[in-house]
Order: C-alpha cells, then structure tokens, then sequence
C-alpha cells in the first residue's frame, strides 16, 4: 500500500531539508484519527549526527519509536529510508515500511513542494482491515507534520 501527501511550504528546499533530519513538533493534533490511538509524531532526528545513506533515523511519537537506516540522501531534494525495528503497537502487524520525502522548489525557489511517500507491507489476519487502519493512520501522521513544518 502507498501513502502519498504533498504540500506547499513557503521556503526554499534549503530552509525544508533540516526538517526532515532534526526537527520537534509543537502542534496539537486536530485529528480525530490521533484521540482514537494513532500515534502522535513529536521529533524525527539522526542519532548518529550527520546524515547519509548508511545512518540511522528516528521518529519518535508519544506512544514510541521507529527506527529507520537512511536509503537515499541528496540534500536538499531526497530523502528516503526504511524501517529497521519499532516498538509502536502498529509493528506486530507492519512488515516492512519505506519513506521518501521529495523537495522540488516552487515560486521561483521561494517556497517548496514537498511529497511523502510512505509504502507499507501489512501481515496478519484480517489484513485488508489492518491495513485500511494503518493507512489512514498514516494520512493523519503525513498531514499533522506538513501543518507543523508549514507554521
């Protein structure tokens, strides 16, 4: 299954791409979605210190950790990478997830698209379900994090 989102943020790609390797997040969830147990993002960081295809990443929610091995880094277009391990309850269900994040400036270079493009294996019983609740798990999570990088 694939999760696309894409928004407009009003800088540069150069301004965007510390976001996606060190950034908190300070917005309250409007999201049902969150209130009914998805869990809410509140920082992603490289432990490690500089980012590259190699290096781990982490996006911590209130409920847990992913943690991701960077795929693809071309600062400040790309960004990909997958899931090595989680201690978030959605785990036990999801066997293997992918993110990429893709800059392309926009307003002459004074603002950014930025697309998400998150593609998720689901195991398991009743999969087509699972999988339908993790989706929009996901959508939720996507547009939460656009808000707050968009402020």
């Amino acid at each position: 299954m694939l999760v696309r989102t894409t928004t407009l943020v009003r800088r540069p790609p150069e301004a965007v791409w510390p976001l996606l390797c060190d950034s908190r997040i300070t917005s309250t969830p409007r999201c049902p979605v969150f209130r009914l147990g998805a869990p809410t993002p509140v920082e992603c960081r490289l432990p490690a210190g500089p980012g590259a295809v190699g290096a781990p990443r982490q996006c911590v929610s209130d409920r847990g950790v992913v943690h991701q091995r960077i795929t693809e880094w071309s600062p400040p277009a790309r960004l990909a990478f997958r899931m090595e391990r989680t201690d978030l309850p959605f785990g036990s269900c999801v066997s293997a997830l992918s993110d990429t994040f893709e800059l392309t400036p926009a307003a002459g270079g004074r603002a950014t698209r930025l697309t998400r493009s998150t593609r998720v294996e689901v195991r398991g019983r009743f999969r087509w379900a699972r999988a339908l609740a993790v989706g929009i798990g996901l959508k939720a999570v996507h547009r939460f994090v656009f808000r707050d990088w968009r402020r």
